[in-house]
C-alpha cells in the first residue's frame, strides 16, 4: 500500500521528533546556573562549551532526520504543495495537524540549535519557553507518525490504538538512541556520564514498554479476527474478509515470510540486544567510570544505539510490508 519512501518518512520523522523531545527535556532539566553562565558566554567557554558539545550535534542530527523525512514525503507525493492545499481546505485534518507539527518542530528545533550555539541570545524565561514548546511539538509529531497508519480502517493490522502507541514508544526510543549516538561521537558522553547513563536507563524502560506494546498489538489483532478462538479449540468467528486479512498479516509476521526479519531484526536485534547492552552499561558505569573508560564506553553506547535505530526501521518496514487489505468478492452468493 505504501512504498519505501513512506516507510523512510515514518522512521525519520519519528526518530527526529523523538530526539527533539529528548533534547528539549534535557534543556529544561539542565542546571540553571550553568545555562545562564553559558548564555552570557555564548556557550563557548568552560561548562557552556561542554553543553554546546552535547546539544548542537544532537539537534543537528534530529533536524536532519526531520528534513530528510519531509523530503521523502515530498518525493512520494510528487508535489509538496498538495499538503499546503489540504492545509487551507481542511486545517483540522490529522494529516495537516501532523504537517504543522513537523514544521513547528523544525522551526523550534532550529531556534534551539541557534540558542545553544550562542548565535541567538535569549533570556532564561524565553529559553525555557522555547524548549517547552519544542517538547510539545515533538511529542505531537511522534504521535502523528503512528496515527497516520492507525487511522486507516481499511487495513486491520493498522487500525486500533496499539500501533500508534507502539510508534510513539519507538520514536522516543529511537530519538534517545540518536541523542546517545551523537553524544558518543562528539565525546560529550564522557562529560555527561550521569546524563547518558540516565538516558540508557530510560531507554531500557522504553524498550520494555515497546516490547509489551508489540505483543499486545499482534495479540489484539489476532484475537479480534477470531484467531484466539480457533487456536483454543472453540468455534472461530465468521471468516469475513477483514478477519482473513488480519490473520494473514499476523501470520506473515510471526511464522510466515516476514518471520526471520521480525524475530531476528526487530525482536532480537532491535529490542533484546540493546536492552541487554544498556542494562549492563547502567549497572556497571557511573559518571566517573564513564569518564575513565571513555572509548570503550562510547563504543558500547554507539553499538546499542545503532541496534535501536535499526529495530525502529524494521518495525516500520514490517508494519507496512505485512499489511493485507481485505478482498471483497463481487461474485454472487448462491442461496
Amino acid at each position: 500500500m505504501f512504498g519505501e519512501l513512506i516507510v523512510a518518512y515514518l522512521f525519520l520523522g519519528g526518530t527526529g521528533a523523538g530526539a527533539c523531545a529528548v533534547l528539549a527535556a534535557l534543556g529544561l532539566l539542565a542546571d540553571r546556573d550553568d545555562v545562564a553562565r553559558g548564555m552570557r558566554e555564548r556557550f563557548r567557554d568552560g561548562r557552556g562549551a561542554v553543553y554546546r558539545r552535547l546539544f548542537v550535534p544532537g539537534l543537528t542530527a534530529a533536524l536532519s532526520a526531520l528534513a530528510l523525512g519531509v523530503l521523502c514525503l515530498a518525493a512520494d507525493l510528487g508535489r509538496l504543495d498538495r499538503i499546503l492545499v489540504l492545509a487551507a481546505a481542511a486545517p483540522t485534518h490529522y494529516l495537516v495537524v501532523g504537517f504543522w507539527a513537523i514544521a513547528a518542530s523544525m522551526v523550534l528545533g532550529a531556534a534551539s540549535l541557534l540558542a545553544w550555539q550562542g548565535v541567538l541570545p535569549l533570556g532564561r524565561p524565553v529559553f525555557a519557553g522555547l524548549h517547552g514548546a519544542l517538547l510539545l511539538a515533538a511529542v505531537v509529531t511522534a504521535a502523528y507518525t503512528g496515527l497516520l497508519l492507525g487511522g486507516l480502517r481499511a487495513v486491520p493490522l493498522w487500525f486500533g490504538p496499539w500501533l500508534p502507541l507502539l510508534f510513539v514508544l519507538s520514536a522516543l526510543s529511537c530519538g534517545t538512541a540518536l541523542v546517545v549516538a551523537t553524544a558518543a561521537l562528539s565525546g560529550a558522553a564522557s562529560s555527561f556520564g550521569r546524563v547518558v547513563c540516565g538516558l540508557a536507563r530510560a531507554d531500557c524502560g522504553l524498550i520494555a514498554l515497546e516490547a509489551a506494546a508489540l505483543a499486545l498489538w499482534l495479540a489484539a489483532t489476532w484475537a479480534a479476527a477470531g484467531g484466539m478462538a480457533s487456536s483454543t479449540g472453540f468455534p472461530a468467528a465468521p471468516s469475513t474478509p477483514t478477519d482473513v486479512a488480519a490473520l494473514a498479516s499476523v501470520t506473515a509476521l510471526v511464522e510466515g515470510p516476514w518471520a526471520p526479519a521480525f524475530w531476528g531484526g526487530l525482536v532480537f536485534g532491535g529490542l533484546a540486544v540493546p536492552f541487554a547492552v544498556e542494562s549492563a552499561l547502567v549497572r556497571r558505569h557511573t559518571a566517573a567510570a564513564a569518564a575513565s573508560d571513555g572509548p570503550r564506553f562510547r563504543a558500547r553506547l554507539f553499538g546499542s544505539a545503532a541496534c535501536v535505530l535499526a529495530g525502529g526501521a524494521w518495525l516500520r518496514y514490517l508494519a507496512v510490508a505485512a499489511a493485507v487489505q481485505p478482498i471483497v468478492s463481487s461474485a454472487p452468493v448462491a442461496l
